[in-house]
C-alpha cells in the first residue's frame, strides 16, 4: 500500500481516539467516573482491533506485492472482527460496567472509523 493510504490508516485511528477521548471526558463530567470508563473501555473495544487491523493490512506495498497485499486485507479484517467480538463478549461478561455506556463508547468508535476517511481523504 502507498504512503498516503498509511496516512490515512493513522489518521483515522487518530480520529478514533480524540472522539472516544472527548466523549469520554464528556461523559465524566455530565454523569460519572464509572460511565466514563465504561465508555472509554467500550470505544478502545474498537479501536484496538482497528490498529492491529491497520498494522496487519499495510504489511506489504507496491505492485508486486500484489497478492500479498490483498491476503494482509483479508487476515487483517478477520483478526479485527474475531478480536472484537472477543473483547466486547470479554467485557460485557467479566466487568460490571455499565452496558449502554460501553455500547455508547464502542459504537462512538465506529462512526468516527466510518467518517474520517471521508473527512481526510483530501488531505492525505
Amino acid at each position: 500500500m502507498t504512503r498516503a493510504g498509511r496516512q490515512l490508516a493513522l489518521k483515522t485511528i487518530s480520529g478514533q481516539l480524540v472522539i472516544v477521548a472527548l466523549l469520554t471526558l464528556i461523559v465524566a463530567l455530565s454523569l460519572s467516573g464509572k460511565a466514563a470508563i465504561a465508555c472509554f473501555v467500550g470505544g478502545l473495544a474498537a479501536v484496538v482491533p482497528n490498529t492491529l487491523f491497520a498494522v496487519i493490512a499495510f504489511l506489504h506495498a507496491g505492485a508486486r506485492a500484489n497478492q500479498k497485499v490483498v491476503k494482509s486485507f483479508f487476515v487483517g479484517e478477520g483478526v479485527k472482527l474475531l478480536l472484537t467480538a472477543v473483547l466486547i463478549s470479554a467485557l460485557f461478561l467479566t466487568t460490571d460496567l455499565n452496558p449502554m455506556w460501553l455500547l455508547t463508547g464502542f459504537v462512538a468508535a465506529v462512526l468516527a472509523q466510518w467518517i474520517a476517511p471521508i473527512l481526510f481523504l483530501k488531505s492525505t
